[in-house]
């Protein structure tokens, strides 16, 4: 993806991670999307789940343009960084998840698999911006 994306990501990407921040320890419940859905009466459930969803698909877009857009220079050095990083998080989030199967049970798994689907793509953008940093460091110490 270009250079671009990078930043339209990241503007997505933190509002919907404030959301599903407040959502995972309020449970959603002050929440009030309006009563558009009051004709059937149980309009507070249909409403927390639109907002799961949004919030989901917000955070997914938003990790993805952030972890797949371009440097603003991107060449084979910084390539292999993205594949080093990407090889990385992958390792890490089987790590969590063999974990997870081996000391979860029952609701609290099912939980985590919720948390999960970010794993990889937090952890990759993570690594590789630390990576980032680092080489920007030792280029400016240069």
């Amino acid at each position: 993806m270009p250079h671009i994306f990078g930043k339209i990501g990241w503007f997505i990407l933190v509002p919907f991670t404030i959301l599903g921040l407040f959502i995972m320890f309020t449970g959603g419940k002050d929440v009030n999307l309006g009563r558009f859905f009051s004709a059937t009466g149980n309009y507070r459930e249909i409403e927390s789940q639109i907002l799961n969803n949004i919030t989901i698909l917000g955070l997914l877009v938003g990790l993805i343009f952030t972890s797949c857009s371009r440097e603003k220079y991107e060449d084979e050095m910084i390539s292999a960084m993205r594949l080093d990083s990407l090889l990385l998080a992958l390792y890490i989030s089987v790590l969590v998840l063999v974990v997870a199967v081996l000391c979860l049970y029952g609701n609290d798994f099912y939980e985590f698999l919720i948390y999960q689907m970010f794993i990889l793509p937090l952890i990759f953008l993570i690594t590789f911006k630390i990576k980032m940093w680092r080489l920007n460091r030792a280029n400016d110490e240069e």
